[in-house]
């Protein structure tokens, strides 16, 4: 029984033989640690069974990470752990068995909202209905995503205008998902409905599932939807057993449907409740800060404490005259973390006192509120890695051209791909070349690109086909021109040998590669340079030294949540996040003049700095 170097709160967690368990781990409690443990005790005491554990982490790289460590002490046993995301669970079983609610295994994914928007818009063209803007059908999007996240079923939705105007909600619900039907797509939403509908459907799929695995651990139970929450029940059912992490603390995710209820739900009444009560990461003075901020929460929420001889760290505070003057100040902040690293007294005794820029991130409320500070960076010659979107993982056009006609090689259809296609050739040729129709093929694109740069990259991709053979020829043509940008190249190049030394010859085809890249551009380490991010996209991420930046009152907490207790509380979670991230190091900054994209005006600090007692 795995015990090692576990408190013990966190031994209590890693044992428990409860059938249904619910842990409470506050930010720094060691939460990764104890699933870990938990997952590598569960694999010892069963060696040489076939039973598999479900791990449902919130990102793919948190999902990697797990799996990475579990295997480096159990080895062989480690086929046994299947770590992802809830959707990519979920679609990985309608890949496999999706047929009978509308899934193909080459189903194209449609995750930007611009191709969504597009796909509805083409729908409601080709039915002759009066043309939209793009602005009201995102919101008839985000509608849509809203009922579909609370599992409301299209015949079931609201029979009223949409915005006064003569199209019907239930309409416009019905046309979305008929549009993504007809385009062979599915949607992050679509992804759990198909899977809950394909096990009403066929319960033996379902049967199948729950043979498979004998426990569903969770992480992140707190910002799990309604949708996710009914899916992991009917997976769990009465014979699985069911482990979950969760902090109200934390749960940051309402916007999308996301709460502490759901992990209620899906645990029960009857579940064994643990908590981990200490607080491993953040130094003493930064988990003062966030211990205050806990009161202030609704209800009052006690925090995590700090283990016996915890560091003192050190929190700054800095009101600026504007947000130029803010920017200016953080850079200097960080500039002398890396030039003389952290105050040594303030840290444990023989700890590292050197700082290098991976170590410090810088977090705004929106991404509009990174910009100064990025600016400021850039200019003083900093590297910096802004990680607000899923971004390309390759940089040269070309090299992203290459990807979206592996795309469109494995699924003609896929609309996404093409739009991309014409993006990247507008980069590399000036403009698109015309393609005569709607629906496109590759043999059609190499005739447009004759006599271009680009000819030769697609007829490499369009003289190939998508299976085993296929795909050696793609590589192989890949690497005997020069036409991709050298890094990019070796990139490529050493992702196809890594799928290649994976995966056996026949399981070998163009989709699959396409996977292997998702799961690449989603868990390999990011650029280097000092981190910029969002407060949602820091989330289950630590740094030595974080700034938190632009914290008026309007700004963060967002104005749009002002005069609402349960916003403003969702907001105080996410500022709680925020400064939690922070292990030894916090500079909270605002400007006294805050610039919005038309106008400035003069800022009070924000609520959450007077509640943490650094403004009076």
């Amino acid at each position: 029984m795995v015990s090692k170097r576990l408190t013990d709160d966190q031994r209590v967690v890693v044992n428990t033989q409860a059938r249904v368990c619910m842990a409470i781990a506050p930010a720094g409690s060691g939460k990764t640690e104890v699933l870990i443990r938990r997952i590598e005790r569960l694999l010892e005491e069963s060696p040489g069974e076939s039973f598999r554990l479900l791990a449902v982490t919130f990102t793919v790289k948190a999902a990697e990470e797990l799996k990475t460590r579990v295997s480096r002490s159990i080895g062989e046993e480690a086929w046994r752990i299947d770590a992802d995301t809830i959707h990519g669970f979920a679609l990985d079983w309608l890949r496999r068995s999706g047929q009978m609610v509308g899934v193909s295994p080459d189903v194209v994914v449609y995750t930007e909202r611009r191709d969504r928007v597009d796909l509805l818009r083409r729908f409601l063209d080709s039915v002759e209905e009066a043309h939209l803007d793009e602005g009201t059908l995102l919101d008839i999007l985000n509608r849509i995503d809203e009922l579909r996240t609370d599992l409301v079923k299209p015949w079931e939705a609201p029979d009223e205008s949409f915005r006064g105007s003569s199209f019907r909600l239930r309409e416009l619900y019905e046309a979305y998902l008929t549009a993504l039907d007809d385009a062979g797509g599915i949607d992050f939403p679509g992804m759990l409905a198909k899977l809950l509908d394909l096990f009403e459907a066929d319960p033996a799929v379902l049967r199948r599932v729950q043979r498979t695995y004998r426990q569903v651990l969770v992480d992140e139970g707190q910002d799990l939807t309604k949708a996710q929450a009914q899916l992991l029940r009917r997976v769990v059912g009465d014979g699985l057993e069911l482990f979950v992490v969760a902090d109200a603390r934390q749960s940051i995710n309402g916007w999308a449907g996301g709460g502490m209820k759901w992990a209620e739900m899906l645990v029960g009444p009857d579940c064994e409740r643990l908590e981990l009560r200490h607080n491993f990461r953040c130094a003493t003075r930064i988990l003062a800060l966030a211990r205050q901020v806990a009161q202030h929460f609704n209800p009052p929420r006690t925090d995590a404490e700090p283990p016996p001889g915890a560091p003192e760290g050190l929190v700054l505070s800095y009101e600026a005259q504007d947000s130029e003057e803010e920017a200016r100040r953080v850079v200097a902040w960080i500039e002398g973390l890396i030039s003389t690293g952290l105050d040594s007294t303030r840290l444990i005794p023989g700890e590292e006192p050197r700082v290098v820029p991976e170590d410090i991130a810088v977090i705004a409320r929106t991404r509009y509120g990174l910009d100064d500070v990025q600016a400021e960076l850039v200019r003083r010659g900093h590297q910096v890695s802004v990680q607000v979107d899923a971004a390309s993982f390759l940089r040269s056009p070309e090299a992203r051209l290459f990807h979206a006609l592996l795309e469109v090689q494995a699924n003609s259809n896929n609309r996404p791909a093409w739009r991309r296609i014409e993006e990247e050739l507008v980069h590399i040729l000036g403009s698109t070349p015309a393609i005569a129709g709607d629906e496109y093929e590759l043999d059609d694109l190499l005739e447009a690109v004759s006599g271009t740069s680009s000819s030769s990259l697609v007829e490499t991709v369009s003289r190939s086909t998508a299976d085993a053979d296929g795909l050696e020829g793609i590589m192989a043509g890949l690497g005997a021109h020069e036409y991709i940008a050298e890094p990019d190249l070796e990139q490529l190049v050493g992702w196809w040998l890594e799928y290649r030394a994976s995966t056996a010859y026949q399981d070998r085809d163009v989709g699959g590669f396409l996977r292997y890249l998702l799961r690449v551009q989603q868990t390999r380490p990011d650029q280097p340079g000092i981190r910029l991010m969002t407060t949602h996209r820091s989330k289950g991420l630590e740094f030595r030294a974080v700034a938190v930046v632009g914290l008026t009152q309007g700004a963060f907490p967002d104005y749009r949540a002002l005069g609402d207790e349960q916003e403003i509380d969702e907001e105080r979670r996410t500022f709680y996040v925020s400064v939690t991230r922070a292990s030894r190091a916090l500079l909270l900054t605002w400007p006294r003049v805050r610039r919005t994209r038309y106008s400035q005006r003069d800022a009070d600090p924000s609520q959450f700095l007077v509640e943490a007692g650094i403004v009076v």
